[in-house]
């Protein structure tokens, strides 16, 4: 049945997010890499070529491909109003990869939206199992 959130559903989202979360932080990576800031009109040039000799910039674009098959199976087998908030739990894994990885301060009001974000996918996914509920 097509729009329940099964377990395998499920687990190609959180795939999903996994792989955006690393190519966020491939693309941070990358954007550091040249060295160039602040970016003007005059050196965009070279932060462009900079830019696309990274392997961040790379490997982000890699995840983002693969993410995209990732995504067309995930919509073939669950409604898009389901699938898309679903992929909203990469609000928590930027943040705690940001904070582990690049030590990047996370203040206690971006954790409180992080968690209300959370919540709200929480409900996302047992609104499924009461829409497809039957009725009395």
């Amino acid at each position: 049945m097509k729009g329940v959130l099964t377990p395998r559903v499920f687990l190609l989202i959180m795939v999903g997010d996994v792989l955006n979360t690393l190519a966020e932080l491939s693309f941070k990576f990358g954007a550091m890499a040249p060295g160039i800031h602040p970016i003007t009109v005059t050196n965009l040039l070279q932060f462009v070529m900079g830019l696309f000799s990274s392997t961040g910039i790379w490997l982000g674009i890699l995840c983002y491909l693969v993410m995209l098959f990732l995504w067309i199976t995930i919509l073939s087998k669950i409604d898009l109003s389901v699938a898309a908030p679903m992929q909203s739990t990469d609000y928590l894994l930027v943040p705690l990869a940001s904070l582990c990885v690049l030590h990047e301060r996370i203040s206690p009001l971006r954790w409180v939206g992080v968690v209300l974000i959370i919540g709200g996918v929480y409900l996302v996914s047992r609104s499924t199992a009461l829409t497809r509920a039957p009725h009395a």
